[in-house]
Parts: C-alpha cells; sequence; structure tokens
C-alpha cells in the first residue's frame, strides 16, 4: 500500500464565506481528505494510505519568500521517512507557480511532490478541489511520478513545474506554459505520461536569509521611465526582474535605469511580459539587444514570476557578485 502525506497550506481549495464577508481560508487537511467520501471520491484512492499534515490556513496571496521556504522545508523533512512514497501540496492558485519554482529547483528526491488546488471553494455548489485532490494523491502514488520532481496536478492534467503559470483568473484548468503542453493527464483515474522526467539543474535549499531577499519585479509599458527601478534600487533590491514587451523589450528609458541598477551592484534579469515565447536579443533602439548590453540577463521562457525565486534562491545562498554568472549559468543549462 502506498503511502503519501498531504501537507495542505490553505488556498482556495480550503477557503469558506466568513461572517466578515468574502471567503478566507480555514480547512484542515484532514478536513479536505474527509470531503472526498462527501463527494462520492474516496473509493479510487481507497488503496492508498493518506496522513495530513497543516502548515499554515493561509490564502497564497498573502504568502511571503518565508511562507515558500517553510513549505520547502516542510516537504524536505516529511522525505526524510524512507516509507513515504510521495507528497502532495494543497495551495492557493494565485502564487502556486511561485512555491512549484523553488521546489522544482530544489527538490533532489526521485519521489513526486504534486501540487494542487482548486478555483471553486468547498462551499460552492460545484467546487473542483476535491476532485483535483483526488487526482493529485492518485499521481503521487503511482510509479511513473518518480523523478518527474514537483509537479501540478489541475483540472484532469498533469503539468511540470517550471516554467508554468496561471494564466486565467477563474477557468477550471488556469496554467499554462509558455513553450509547451501539459506533461501528462488522468485517464480513468490513471496517470498518463507523454513525456519523459526532464533533469534541472538542482540549487541549495533556502536559507535563512531567503525570506530576507529584495527582488522587485518592473513592467515595461507605453512612457515607462524608469522611476520604478531607480525606486528599487534606492529600496536595497538586490535583485530586479524586468518584463518587457515581445521578446523582452523594455524601451530606451528603461534600458538606461538598466544599467544603472547593474552598475549598482544589482542583478537583474530580462523576461516577456507575454504569456508565452522566450526572451531574444533581436531589436536595438531599447529592445532587449540594448538591455542585456546594459547588464540584464535573459531568462529564456521562464515567467518573471518564477524568475523572481530563482534570482532570489541564487541571492541567497551565494555572494552576490557572483549571482550573476550563476543565474547565466541556470538558464543555460536548464534549455
Amino acid at each position: 500500500m502506498s503511502r503519501i502525506v498531504l501537507l495542505a497550506t490553505g488556498g482556495t481549495i480550503s477557503s469558506r464565506e466568513n461572517a466578515a464577508g468574502g471567503s478566507r481560508a480555514s480547512d484542515s487537511a484532514a478536513q479536505l481528505l474527509a470531503a472526498l467520501k462527501h463527494h462520492a471520491l474516496a473509493d479510487l484512492i481507497s488503496e492508498i494510505q493518506v496522513e495530513t499534515q497543516d502548515i499554515s490556513v493561509e490564502n497564497s496571496f498573502n504568502f511571503s519568500f518565508s511562507d515558500l521556504a517553510r513549505i520547502d522545508s516542510a516537504v524536505r523533512e516529511i522525505l526524510q521517512r524512507p516509507e513515504v512514497d510521495g507528497v502532495v501540496v494543497t495551495h492557493g492558485t494565485d502564487t502556486i507557480e511561485e512555491t512549484l519554482a523553488l521546489l522544482a529547483l530544489t527538490h533532489d528526491d526521485d519521489r513526486p511532490v504534486v501540487f494542487t488546488g482548486a478555483q471553486r471553494s468547498p462551499d460552492h455548489p460545484d467546487s473542483d478541489g476535491p476532485r483535483n485532490l483526488r487526482d493529485a494523491i492518485l499521481v503521487a502514488a503511482d510509479p511513473a511520478s518518480r523523478f518527474h520532481g514537483a509537479l501540478l496536478c489541475f483540472g484532469g492534467e498533469i503539468h511540470t513545474a517550471l516554467p508554468l503559470r496561471k494564466a486565467h483568473a477563474s477557468a477550471l484548468q488556469p496554467f499554462s506554459h509558455p513553450s509547451g503542453g501539459m506533461l501528462g493527464r488522468l485517464t480513468e483515474a490513471q496517470p498518463q505520461y507523454y513525456f519523459g522526467p526532464r533533469s534541472l539543474p538542482r540549487l541549495p535549499h533556502p536559507t535563512q536569509n531567503f525570506g530576507d531577499q529584495r527582488v522587485d519585479m518592473v513592467l515595461s509599458y507605453p512612457g515607462a521611465d524608469g522611476a520604478l527601478i531607480r525606486s528599487a534600487i534606492a529600496s536595497g533590491a538586490a535583485g530586479l526582474i524586468v518584463l518587457g514587451g515581445g521578446a523582452g523589450n523594455p524601451g530606451s528609458a528603461l534600458v538606461e535605469a538598466i544599467a544603472e541598477a547593474t552598475q549598482a551592484g544589482v542583478v537583474v534579469g530580462l523576461a516577456s511580459r507575454t504569456f508565452g515565447g522566450s526572451v531574444a536579443a533581436i531589436y536595438s533602439g531599447g529592445g532587449a539587444v540594448d538591455a542585456l548590453a546594459a547588464g540584464a540577463v535573459a531568462l529564456g521562457d521562464l515567467p518573471g514570476t518564477q524568475a523572481r525565486v530563482l534570482l532570489a534562491l541564487l541571492l541567497s545562498t551565494g555572494a552576490r557578485e557572483e549571482t550573476k554568472d550563476r543565474l547565466e549559468r541556470w538558464v543555460q543549462t536548464a534549455r
């Protein structure tokens, strides 16, 4: 019999309306598991032993780097037990891509860590949470999921953790990849993988100062004048992710500010503000060609939200003056 640990962190999957108005995370891991019986979804996991553990009961839009590090640490502690076959993490969808990024970067065990959540809360008449949770447990318990690292199971689909972003506010399967499709899906409650495991460069687990890293994000737009980048520098940012238009084209004013940031020792990553494709050095005159010449690092197809986690992790586990080179090497190796 497989043994899976269900680690609950909150999110829509655990949220209910409250007297103060609106929904807030409230249900525990044990309550989430018990809901499977209520929705007649427990039979398919009857041969799987599921333990429950709570690390927080919070909506993920309130999470900080420290919260991400606590989840990483909890998963690592669970997997120190050899009898555990996998971990399922329930998480709010608003920032699940950031926590997935951290686990994808640090997870060095062949056993899977499967994230899931919901778009509709448990008190909604057609909640998707119980089915997503059942599917995630099935994926985590399946031997075929080994060596795939951190995964997302949502809406009947299985996705790799990197690169990934939430691309729709309310769709029942809101996640997409900038340069590809899903890794697999569940058919008749059986995980089916279309591709083999992908090997990513592994990084050290977060240190105590991971939560203290300031890595800001700046979006390019018509009329952007560099004030936000200069404000980030003045506020003590150690890193900065700039989301350029198209293939990473920030505009001349932002390129000038990028040069000021890199000269001040701030590590700057260049991503695209679009929902697909990769940064490419095509345009000068304020385009990606000039941004890279100003010292920014092209981040490929990695979404800015996930690149921010990568940069913070690198800054917290090494000297700042070495971080740009480490970031470039990681991006090159991950291609």
